[in-house]
């Protein structure tokens, strides 16, 4: 099998588990078709914090090492802070497994580094890119010309969504270039309940960053608001980030705080546990890729709520789901109340989940990464 190289910030680790597990998903079956190894950059700035036993994780297929930047110079140098950074701490490993090919998972500052890293080693290099990776970035200027750059060095991007490729199109990225795959749903983990148990109380579920432009601030607004006509329904967190406490004053502030359970962040066969015992799964994101959520709450056969932006029309429709606009508390209310009092089709919802299939995405990846490798023309290796 030809040795593939991945370099990317997300992805499982002992100490953050759950990170990107999408990720891990779609690699442990490209693992089937290619010998994979991983390089996970991880900013210095937790690298300090780690253990020695942290730090020493990994093996032989997969190494963890610090990434470089200092603070105060400007994003736009960040790319080059990576690739000096791995090419100081890990050449030598880098070299050893002599890849036929290198996939960045996650346009900047990988996608740009991992273009620099392939003109040393003279070797076609692919871009996978996200959502925020483009949607954020892509609004700063010297960013978004260096990911212009790096994409279309590459010898193919792929795209979770139609709108994210709309957007390199727009950034002046060769439309050529990039190849539409959207995330797959792991089956065995993600499926209907085998029985529904009837509860008089709703139960509405939020999964992801506890982050202000995940919409957490109008999710609890628009929850208290929904305890006027639902009383004894519940909201269930699974997440952690900086506006957790902002939300709990929120609630306090509401006298609503025993309606809401804040669980932390969760393992992944939890969260599939939890989209099971729920009614809707609610997702107020400003900015989106195709986030695996909804994915996951649909193949489970769960409507969802979310916001209609970034590839998410792409995946919801009027059967699965109700989307409303981003960063609006009423329209957010009556839908999660539209949603808890609407008979939906489990049957539906999982036929339309179906499509997303882990088999489809990898088969794809698969014969264009393959395709490449085999002809390994002068156009897929950087030229600066």
């Amino acid at each position: 099998m030809s040795k593939l190289l991945i370099i990317t910030n997300l992805y499982p680790s002992s100490w953050d588990p759950n990170r990107a597990t999408f990720n891990k998903q779609q690699f442990d079956r490209l693992a089937d078709f290619f010998d994979v190894s991983i390089l996970v950059p991880v900013a210095w700035t937790k690298w300090l914090k780690l253990s020695q036993n942290e730090k020493r994780e990994g093996g032989e297929n997969l190494r963890y090492q610090p990434f470089f930047y200092t603070p105060k110079f400007p994003y736009a140098m960040f790319s080059v802070y990576m690739f000096v950074s791995l090419f100081t701490a890990s050449w030598r490993w880098i070299k050893a497994l002599r890849p036929k090919a290198l996939l960045a998972s996650w346009a900047y500052p990988e996608g740009v580094a991992t273009a620099l890293l392939a003109k040393y080693l003279s070797c076609p290099f692919f871009i996978k890119v996200h959502g925020s990776d483009i949607n954020e970035f892509g609004k700063d200027k010297w960013r978004a010309k260096q990911i212009t750059w790096a994409a279309n060095r590459a010898a193919a991007v792929f795209v979770v969504s139609d709108a994210l490729r709309q957007r390199m199109i727009s950034l002046g990225v060769d439309e050529q270039k990039l190849h539409l795959v959207y995330n797959g749903v792991d089956k065995k983990l993600f499926f209907p309940a085998a029985a529904s148990h009837p509860r008089t109380s709703k139960r509405l579920l939020y999964v992801g960053n506890l982050k202000a432009n995940k919409g957490v601030i109008e999710l609890i607004s628009s929850f208290t608001e929904l305890l006027h006509q639902f009383p004894d329904s519940k909201l269930v967190i699974a997440g952690q980030g900086e506006m957790e406490s902002a939300m709990r004053q929120m609630l306090d502030d509401r006298l609503a705080a025993d309606k809401v359970e804040f669980l932390g962040s969760i393992a992944h066969q939890q969260v599939a546990q939890e989209i099971r015992l729920s009614d809707v799964v609610v997702l107020p994101s400003y900015a989106e890729g195709v986030p695996n959520i909804l994915l996951e709450a649909m193949a489970c056969g769960k409507p969802v709520v979310a916001t209609s932006v970034g590839g998410i029309p792409e995946i919801v429709t009027e059967k699965t789901g109700i989307l409303v606009p981003a960063k609006m508390v009423k329209p957010l209310t009556q839908a999660m109340i539209h949603a808890l009092t609407k008979t939906w089709s489990e049957r539906e919802i999982v036929n339309h989940a179906a499509i997303f299939d882990w088999h489809h995405n990898i088969r794809l990846v698969h014969k264009v990464i393959e395709q490449v490798i085999e002809q390994h023309s002068d156009n897929s290796v950087v030229s600066i």
